[in-house]
């Protein structure tokens, strides 16, 4: 297993006499700009030299806040880390009330004729925007920014949410020189500290007068020096999820002659979720939709049907804003009449449907892969809303904000963690299991007929089912075809595509087909009257997405999936086989995942077939060097060539 590291002062992390050390904005030095490399990371493309987080209350004419303080030092070595120059700020909100930034100042340092020299960020260069329903982004790009530059900034962000303590990130996918966090809270306000990541890091805690607020407050002070990088790989959720950091989370408040617990269950949060006006009394409004309903099901009798047929109906006449959210955005009435929602009116208004046509259906509340797993019991931190029904013993999940998720096939950004049940008639309020999403199959079946030039042509078939067809239909309407052919083609080494088809693409129910005719310059190698063949073209696997030694978190692949390769080479007039790979039946531990290889020669033709499996859609970090060397020896037995004579 991987286990946690405790350090101590003379390993990664240590106390740090800050108040002695303090850094200043402007306080850039010649020295810094001169750096060429991080000293401690000589690949890194930019580092933070210092990071500054303070977050505290304070109370103006009897409304208090929680006020968060940043100030940050980056240094660009070369032009890799020029995308570190655009800072964004999330900003949380709900219905009611928002959080905001102030008091953006930034400054990029170069040196010019042997100088140092700033150029100031402009406040037009400042720009925000909804990114979603629970949020709002300021973002900003650095001015002038060059290999070498060194950048500050510093902002303020003010938040009516003053329980709600964003998390204290200690770790990125650049390395940190030095970081002190503080946060200063109200003494007999007890907060659970739940840390993530790979490594033990604890604060200097003490307590002090804060004058602002009037009353004792409890310091947590955390100093960090030379945290690596944690950079994402191929295949992970989320990063965030694993990278070093503290949440703080209100337990009680225990006062002389008061104490108040705050600690949640998750069936808290779904109770407290579910008496909400949108799930109290909303969902089951059906005025505005009734008689639509009642034409629309008119001579279905089966629940399955009827079920089949509103889900079709709300994915065809409702399109998504874009916006997550598990609270309405328009409400039932103005998504009907603008055909138009966030993902809480499209998946609400689908439950509402479902339960006005008598099919036993909740809404089930997530936390999407983006928004990262919510490592305890809290509402503000849920951002999404699906639909769930039960037919007979058996359980449905709809996420109809998807033009190609299917029932029981959801995005995969859904398939993050658990789900909050909110059941009121039942009253029942808990957390459940998601359907893990089944096997996608990817079948290809080619038939090649190869020159004595090396060129070759032929025609591949191929189908997709499940969460591979809803990849490809996602794919295929994203583009025009010239520039979607033209993608193919350069994803399978530069072949020549004719004659393209794909059916049931359009839809979103059962499998999708493609067929083409193909050309290929480099079907073989020739040499000295020899060709040299690759048996599976331009289907074979070139590159491991696994390259790092060690990997700290999971390999999300999404979901499991099995790809089946039968491929007919006709061998040219005149030639026969020399030589051909060696079967191979390669195995995972555990079950995890399969690869079996088989080339049998004949006089005109050869055949290949090969079965490649994942079974599980993520693999623990403690299987990643099993799982790297397997895909390495995939990649060595499909590059082993076939060998053909002449007669």
């Amino acid at each position: 297993m991987i286990k946690k590291v405790t350090l101590i002062l003379t390993s990664l992390f240590f106390t740090l006499n800050v108040s002695a050390q303090e850094i200043k904005f402007g306080s850039v030095t010649k020295e810094e700009l001169m750096e060429k490399e991080f000293l401690h990371d000589k690949s890194a493309s930019a580092a933070i030299l210092y990071k500054h987080r303070n977050s505290y209350l304070l109370t103006t004419n009897d409304n208090t806040q929680l006020i968060t303080e940043i100030f940050e030092r980056v240094k660009i070595y070369n032009k890799d880390g020029f995308e570190y120059a655009t800072k964004e700020i999330s900003l949380y909100k709900n219905r009611s009330s928002e959080e905001k930034v102030k008091k953006i100042k930034a400054v990029t340092y170069n040196i010019v004729d042997g100088k140092v020299k700033e150029w100031e960020l402009e406040k037009d260069a400042i720009f925000e925007t909804e990114v979603s329903y629970n949020y709002n982004q300021v973002k900003f790009t650095m001015p002038n920014v060059q290999e070498g530059s060194v950048l500050e900034f510093s902002y303020k962000v003010i938040s009516p949410f003053i329980w709600n303590i964003d998390e204290f990130r200690f770790q990125y996918d650049i390395p940190v020189y030095r970081m002190k966090a503080e946060i200063r809270t109200p003494k007999g306000f007890r907060f659970k500290q739940t840390p993530k990541g790979y490594y033990n890091v604890y604060p200097k805690t003490y307590t002090k007068v804060d004058n602002r607020i009037g009353m004792d407050v409890v310091v947590n002070e955390y100093n960090i020096q030379n945290m690596p990088a944690m950079k994402a790989e191929s295949y992970v959720d989320n990063i965030h999820n694993y990278r070093l950091g503290v949440f703080f989370e209100l337990v009680s408040v225990e006062l002389p002659g008061l104490f108040r617990s705050y600690a949640q269950s998750w069936g808290d949060v779904a109770k407290t979720i579910g008496g909400s006006n949108d799930y109290k009394n909303e969902l089951d409004k059906t005025k505005s939709f009734d008689a639509e309903i009642d034409a629309l099901l008119e001579g279905e009798t089966s629940q399955l049907a009827k079920m089949k047929t509103i889900f079709k109906y709300v994915k065809q006449n409702i399109t998504w804003n874009g916006l997550d959210g598990k609270y309405f955005y328009n409400g039932l009435k103005k998504t009907l009449k603008e055909k138009k929602g966030n993902a809480a009116d499209i998946n609400l208004l689908l439950v509402a449907m479902l339960r006005y046509a008598g099919v036993d259906a909740n809404p089930v509340i997530i936390s999407t892969k983006e928004n990262l797993i919510p490592f305890f019991p809290t509402i503000d931190r849920l951002n999404y809303v699906i639909a769930y029904a039960v037919i007979g013993d058996k359980p449905y999940f709809m996420d109809a904000t998807d033009e190609f998720s299917d029932i029981n096939v959801l995005p995969v950004k859904d398939y993050n963690w658990k789900g909050i049940l909110i059941d009121n008639n039942r009253k029942v309020w808990k957390r459940i299991d998601l359907l893990s999403p089944g096997v996608s199959s990817n079948m290809y079946s080619i038939a090649i007929d190869l020159s004595e030039d090396g060129t070759s042509e032929g025609n591949c078939r191929a189908r997709f089912n499940r969460h591979s067809a809803m990849n490809f239909r996602t794919g295929y309407k994203s583009q025009d075809m010239e520039s979607y052919l033209s993608a193919k083609e350069s994803m399978y080494a530069d072949i020549e595509i004719e004659a393209y088809q794909a059916k049931n693409a359009d839809g979103y129910v059962g499998p999708v087909s493609e067929s083409f005719n193909f050309y290929n310059d480099y079907g073989a190698d020739n040499i000295d009257g020899k060709l040299y063949v690759k048996p599976l073209s331009f289907l074979m696997m070139e590159e491991n997405p696994f390259k790092i030694e060690e990997r700290e978190y999971p390999v999300d692949f999404g979901y499991p999936f099995k790809d089946v390769y039968m491929v007919k080479l006709n061998i040219p007039e005149g030639y026969k086989v020399e030589s051909s790979p060696a079967p191979m039946i390669l195995s995972l531990p555990d079950k995890l995942g399969l690869f079996k290889y088989n080339v049998d020669p004949k006089e005109t033709e050869v055949d290949i077939m090969v079965n490649f499996e994942i079974n599980n859609a993520t693999i623990s970090p403690i299987y990643y060097p099993y799982l790297k060397e397997f895909f390495k020896q995939v990649i060595a037995k499909e590059s082993e060539q076939l060998v053909l004579s002449k007669i």
